[in-house]
């Protein structure tokens, strides 16, 4: 796809169309002061001869008055923060602390979109009771937008579909389209308002505000206030209501055509923008096809008709007052081709998606997803796991001073694969592959068969988050190492093998130091099934664990494996004579051997507590 292209088009079609815009709005306020203006000599009141400002000053003043008045008034009442639309369409804030994976991963899709497009990472809520595919981007400015998903985005996209749904919503970000789309709802509202004061003269007030008004202060017994109606009854302002009605209803029809099309361009926009973001076509295309077949962008929320045009997909009906193109024409312009092919597919797959305002109660809610609740399960359990273990051998929890970026490692996945990588040296992922994980992606393969497997799971947020890491590098540590593991294995067995690969394939590369291959050995150690109990009481092999610091990695290596054939006690007397010295100078080794043997720290008392 030709993105830049497409934007420029969407760019000059959404001009021509705001002027168009602008030109109806001037336009009913002319023609309706000019009609307002001629009355007069219409029934006799004045004469010809006067100067004709006289008759069409006044009406135009007032129109101009009214449109503007209503149109700021309703401007003020829109500047809401995006936060304020948020949760009026039921949604709730995420926090990375509480998240579960489902929602780490929106986070990191929503984080490692803002940097593509070079914008600060706005809130994100989760409309929890939505069980469709929708998203949208609030707010007045940049700086204080929020990104709306709902619960069936997050459950029933591919983390490539979801990056290519919010890379959209970004775009409606970076091109002010909501402060757009705000200024034309309100200047459509004030000139709404003629049509409103038409159907006053013609009906009177009779709203409960009004009624409420009378009978608080007996109007219909204060002859002042009689008088005033008498008198209103008796002018000719029927006529003038019904012209007004006439007037603005026609010109408020074609304005919100246009404010129609200007949405409908501004969303073919965002479509080329998110292709530029992601750089690949077939994952919004993708997401589109989802909406199309399941016809599911409906929204529990009452509010949903007010917000339509901020929406990812189309959940009201029409032809010309419709803010979304039809899906197969929004993938046409993505991809003909693939257009062509999905024809068939999505026949008939955009009709109205409501019907009537009453039918917004049958939305439908948020089902639990089995898959995502069992994973979701599986990932705790292995955190659980892994934080138990590492009790077993450091009693106490140490308190880290670390950067927050270091700090949020320990609560997501991705997060801790970065910073696993930093403690390894590692500056930056290879381009390779970078590259090799779009292809996969793009094929839908979760491994490649011709290239390693750390070229296809790492995501491009881990190398994001690893350029950041290196602004606050640490020095390989038992504790530091510690907090980040129960995080790293919340997450798929892919990734973490990825990491593990990319550690390998670095070490191979380059020579390591004795802490990075202290360190290696403690990882591989954590992440290894825990040992069962040998049989022998000692072990020729083993013996020489007692000059553990001396040995070579590949000697040491052998040493353990056979202490691994001791009993429990056989293994805690092999490490009590270093359990004074080698916890002390060498505290990563002496980890390695405790976790590797699975001896627990309280044999030794309060020595490896030092450690």
């Amino acid at each position: 796809m030709r993105f830049f292209r497409r934007q420029q088009q969407a760019r000059r079609r959404s001009t021509r169309l705001v002027a168009l815009y602008a030109l109806a709005l001037a336009g009913t306020v002319v023609l309706t002061a000019a009609v307002l203006g001629s009355l007069p000599l219409i029934f006799g009141f004045g004469s010809p001869r006067h100067s004709l400002w006289w008759y069409y000053l006044p009406p135009a003043i007032l129109v101009c008055l009214l449109t503007i008045g209503l149109s700021l008034h309703r401007l003020r009442e829109l500047r809401l923060g995006g936060e304020a639309v948020a949760k009026r369409l039921g949604g709730e804030q995420l926090q990375l602390q509480e998240a579960s994976f489902a929602e780490r991963r929106l986070l990191n899709v929503v984080a490692e979109t803002a940097l593509a497009a070079g914008l600060p990472t706005p809130p994100v809520y989760l409309l929890r009771r939505d069980g469709s595919i929708n998203a949208f981007a609030a707010g007045l400015s940049r700086r204080r937008a929020v990104i709306g998903v709902t619960q069936g985005a997050v459950h029933r996209l591919k983390r490539d579909e979801l990056q290519a749904v919010i890379a959209h919503e970004f775009s409606h970000i970076l091109h002010g389209d909501m402060r757009l789309n705000l200024r034309l709802s309100a200047w459509l509202h004030g000139l709404q308002g003629i049509a409103s004061s038409g159907r006053y003269f013609l009906e009177g007030r009779d709203d409960e505000h009004y009624l409420e008004y009378r009978r608080n202060k007996n109007v219909d017994n204060h002859p002042f206030d009689n008088g005033i109606e008498i008198i209103m009854q008796t002018l000719p302002l029927q006529v003038f209501g019904i012209l007004m009605i006439a007037l603005g209803s026609i010109g408020s029809l074609f304005a919100g055509w246009l404010q129609a099309a200007v949405c409908r361009q501004r969303e073919f926009l965002a479509d080329a923008s998110a292709v530029q973001f992601t750089r690949q076509t077939a994952p919004l295309i993708e997401a589109l096809r989802k909406i199309a077949r399941s016809g599911s962008c409906r929204l529990r929320s009452a509010q949903g008709p007010e917000y339509a045009h901020m929406m990812f997909g189309r959940i009201t009906s029409g032809s010309l007052a419709a803010t979304h193109p039809p899906i197969i024409e929004r993938i046409r312009r993505l991809d003909p081709a693939a257009a062509r092919r999905l024809a068939p597919e999505l026949k008939g797959a955009n009709g109205p998606v409501y019907f009537a305002e009453g039918h917004f109660r049958f939305a439908p809610a948020a089902e639990a997803d089995p898959v995502a609740d069992q994973s979701e399960a599986l990932y705790r359990h292995r955190q659980a796991t892994m934080q138990a273990r590492i009790r077993r051998y450091r009693p106490t929890t140490p308190h880290l001073p670390l950067h927050a970026d270091w700090q949020a490692a320990a609560l997501d996945g991705e997060y801790a694969s970065a910073a696993l990588l930093c403690l390894f040296q590692i500056h930056r992922l290879p381009e390779s592959a970078a590259f090799n994980a779009v292809q996969t992606q793009r094929n839908g393969f979760l491994r490649s068969t011709t290239q390693p497997s750390h070229t296809v799971a790492l995501t491009p947020f881990v190398g994001q988050q690893l350029a950041r890491l290196w602004q606050h590098p640490l020095l390989p540590s038992t504790e530091l190492l510690e907090h980040l593991l129960p995080a790293f294995v919340m997450q798929e067995d892919s990734a973490q093998q990825a990491v593990l690969d990319q550690i390998r394939c670095h070490f191979r590369q380059q020579s390591a130091s004795r802490e990075q291959t202290q360190l290696w050995l403690l990882l591989k150690a954590y992440l290894a099934p825990t040992p069962q109990p040998g049989h022998l009481a000692q072990h020729p092999a083993a013996q020489a664990l007692l000059r553990a610091a001396e040995l070579p990695p590949k000697q040491l290596q052998t040493a353990v494996k056979g202490a691994l054939l001791l009993t429990d006690p056989a293994k805690t007397a092999l490490l009590r004579p270093l359990s004074a010295t080698l916890a002390v100078s060498q505290p990563l080794l002496w980890r390695y051997l405790c976790v590797r043997l699975d001896v627990g720290a309280w044999h030794f008392g309060a020595a490896d507590r030092r450690g």
